[in-house]
C-alpha cells in the first residue's frame, strides 16, 4: 500500500470520527439545553414521563421527515439514550468504536 493510500485511509477514518463527534455534540447540546430550560419541570416528573417528553421533543426537532432540524443520526443517539433509562445524562463518546477503527 502506498503512502498516498495510507494517508487517504487515515483521513477517511478521521472524517468519520469527526462526524461521530459532531453527532454526539449535537445530541449533548440538545440534552443540556433541555435541562437548562426545563430542568425544574423534568425533576418534578417521573423518570419515564421525563424521558417520554424529551424523546417527543427530540423527534419534533430531529425527525428526518418532519423535524425542524432533521438529523437521523442525532435522533438515533437520543432515542437510544433516552430509551434505556439512562436519564438526562451527557452522552459518552463511543470509545469501543474508536478503538476498533484505530
Amino acid at each position: 500500500m502506498s503512502a498516498n493510500q495510507k494517508l487517504t485511509l487515515a483521513l477517511a477514518a478521521l472524517e468519520q470520527q469527526l462526524e461521530t463527534l459532531k453527532t454526539l455534540t449535537d445530541a449533548n447540546e440538545f440534552m443540556v439545553t433541555a435541562l437548562k430550560e426545563q430542568g425544574e419541570d423534568l425533576r418534578q416528573m417521573e423518570a419515564d414521563a421525563a424521558r417520554d417528553m424529551l424523546r417527543g421533543q427530540a423527534r419534533a426537532r430531529f425527525d428526518a421527515e418532519d423535524g425542524t432540524a432533521p438529523d437521523a443520526a442525532v435522533l438515533a443517539i437520543l432515542e437510544q439514550s433516552l430509551g434505556t433509562g439512562l436519564g438526562a445524562q451527557i452522552i459518552p463518546f463511543p470509545i469501543a468504536a474508536t478503538k476498533q477503527q484505530a
